[in-house]
C-alpha cells in the first residue's frame, strides 16, 4: 500500500499546484532584489547556483537582480539555523532558496527524531525567512546515487566509504522532499524537485550508459549534474519570460510584410531579407568546460551535456527565427556579417533555433556574461564561502553569541571585504552584458 499512498500524495501534491496553491509565475522580482542561495556544500560548490544566475540576469536583465550563495559544507538545517542572522538576514534579501536533507538524514535508515530535528530546523528557517518578509523557495534534496557509491565502496582514495550509507539512503531522501511538498503547499511557497529530475535523467541514461552517474562521489553532483538542477529551477523561475525570442518575417505574395517581434525590416526582395532585430532576452548559456572545485570536490566536465539533455526535456530557452515567403533553395543566415547557419526555405518557414549557434551575437554574448560570473564564484563567491566555512566550528563549539565567536568573525573580516568588494565589480560588469543589443541580420541564397 505505501507505494499506492506515496503516488496519490504526490498527485494531489501536484493537482494543489495545478490549481495555484502558488502561481507558475510566482517570481516577480523588484529591480534590485536580491535572493539568497542557503544550503550545504551542494551549494557551497557555487554549481547550480552559477548556472541559474547566468539565466536570471538574461532573463530578468531588466531587474539587475542581486544574488548571494550561503552554502557551507557539511552544514545540516540546525547548522542553517544558528548562522541565519550572521550569514543571510543582514543581506535584507527578497527571495531565500533552501536546500537541506544530504547531511541531516546522516546517511542512515529512517529515524523518527531525526527526522523531526530536520522538520523543526527547516521549518525555522521558515519562519526566519518569513520574518524578513522574504519569500522561502523550497527544494527537495538531490539525489543519493547508491549504485554509485557501491561501485566506488572499495575503491582506496573513496572517501566517502567511512559513511557507510544505507542502501534504501535515496528513498528516505524523497520522503523528506514529500514532507517539503507538503509544507510549501500549506504554507503557498514554491516548491522545486531536483531530486526526482535527477533520478529521471539517471535512469534513462543507464539505458545506455550503465556506469552513468551525475554525482560521481554519489552525493556532490558534478557540472552536468549541476547544470540540470539549474534547469529544473529555471523552469519554476521562468513564469512568463519562459520563451527568449520569437521573431517571423512574413512575406506575402502582394508584397506586403508582416512581422512578430522587435524587427524592422529594410529590404526583402529577391531572395534576400535584411533586417535589424533587437531581442527580448538573450539565450541562457553555460560555458563548455567546467570546473568545480577545489578540493574536496574537483569536478572537471562539460557541464552543456546536462544543459542539453535537461533543455530537451524543458524547452525554456527558444530563440526562434522564422521566415516565409522566401523562394526555394539554400539560404545563408548572417548575423552582424557572420554566417550563423544555412538552411532551406522549408526550415526557414518552419523557424531555426538560435540559443546553440555560437556565432549567433546572442549566445556570444551571454556566454561572455557566464563564464564572467564564473570567474565571479571562482575568485569571490566560493572563497568567501570557504571562509564562513571556518566560522563553524567556533560557532558550533561557542555559539553564535559567544566573544570566541565574535573574535573569529572579526579575523576574517579583512579577508570577506576584499572578496565582496570583488564580486560586487564583476555584478556590475555582468548586468551590463545581460542587456540584449539589436543585431543585424541577412539572409541570401548560399549559392
Amino acid at each position: 500500500m505505501a507505494p499506492m499512498i506515496r503516488f496519490v500524495g504526490l498527485l494531489l501534491a501536484n493537482l494543489f499546484a495545478l490549481l495555484g496553491v502558488y502561481a507558475d509565475d510566482w517570481f516577480q522580482p523588484e529591480t534590485g532584489d536580491l535572493v539568497v542561495w542557503a544550503g550545504d556544500s551542494i551549494t557551497h560548490q557555487c554549481g547550480y547556483t552559477q548556472y541559474l544566475e547566468n539565466f536570471l540576469y538574461t532573463r530578468f536583465h531588466d531587474k539587475r537582480l542581486r544574488f548571494a550563495n550561503a552554502g557551507i559544507k557539511g552544514d545540516a538545517a540546525a547548522d542553517l539555523l544558528d548562522r541565519f542572522d550572521q550569514d543571510i538576514a543582514w543581506r535584507e534579501p527578497r527571495w531565500v532558496t533552501i536546500l537541506l536533507g544530504m547531511n541531516d538524514g546522516r546517511y542512515g535508515p529512517f529515524d523518527a527524531d531525526n527526522f523531526a530535528a530536520y522538520q523543526t530546523g527547516v521549518g525555522g528557517a521558515i519562519d526566519r525567512i518569513e520574518a524578513l518578509g522574504a519569500q522561502a523557495i523550497l527544494m527537495s534534496p538531490t539525489m543519493f546515487d547508491h549504485e554509485q557509491y557501491q561501485r566506488r565502496f572499495n575503491d582506496s582514495d573513496f572517501r566517502f566509504a567511512r559513511l557507510n550509507a544505507y542502501a534504501g539512503y535515496n528513498d528516505k531522501l524523497i520522503r523528506y522532499g514529500d514532507w517539503l511538498r507538503t509544507v510549501a503547499n500549506q504554507r503557498e511557497a514554491p516548491f522545486i524537485d531536483i531530486g526526482d529530475a535527477m533520478l529521471i535523467e539517471t535512469m534513462r541514461r543507464r539505458r545506455d550508459e550503465p556506469g552513468f552517474t551525475l554525482s560521481p562521489d554519489s552525493i556532490h553532483p558534478d557540472p552536468s549534474g549541476m547544470a540540470l538542477m539549474a534547469v529544473e529551477m529555471a523552469q519554476s523561475f521562468a513564469g512568463d519570460r519562459s520563451l527568449v525570442n520569437r521573431v517571423v518575417v512574413d512575406l506575402h505574395s502582394n508584397g506586403e510584410v508582416q512581422t512578430e517581434g522587435e524587427v524592422v525590416v529594410d529590404r526583402f526582395a529577391d531572395a534576400r531579407l535584411t533586417a535589424t532585430i533587437t531581442p527580448r532576452y538573450l539565450p541562457w548559456a553555460i560555458p563548455a568546460s567546467g570546473f568545480i572545485g577545489p578540493e574536496p570536490w574537483k569536478y572537471m566536465d562539460d557541464p552543456s551535456q546536462g544543459f542539453r539533455a535537461a533543455l530537451q526535456r524543458i524547452p525554456i530557452n527558444d530563440d526562434l527565427l522564422v521566415v516565409r515567403g522566401l523562394p526555394r533553395g539554400s539560404y545563408q543566415v548572417r548575423m552582424n556579417g557572420l554566417i550563423v547557419l544555412t538552411a532551406s526555405d522549408q526550415q526557414l518557414s518552419e523557424g531555426v533555433y538560435l540559443q546553440d549557434k555560437m556565432n549567433a551575437p546572442g549566445y556570444r554574448q551571454s556566454l561572455k556574461l557566464a563564464e564572467l560570473n564564473a570567474l565571479r564564484n571562482d575568485r569571490a563567491v566560493r572563497p568567501y564561502r570557504d571562509l564562513q566555512g571556518r566560522l563553524k566550528s567556533v560557532r558550533r563549539r561557542e555559539g553564535s553569541d559567544s566573544d570566541a565567536f565574535r573574535a573569529a568573525l572579526e579575523s576574517v573580516r579583512n579577508e570577506m571585504k576584499p572578496l565582496q568588494d570583488y564580486a560586487k565589480a564583476l555584478e556590475d560588469r555582468i548586468h551590463s552584458l545581460a542587456e540584449p543589443k539589436a543585431y543585424r541580420l541577412e539572409i541570401r541564397p548560399s549559392n
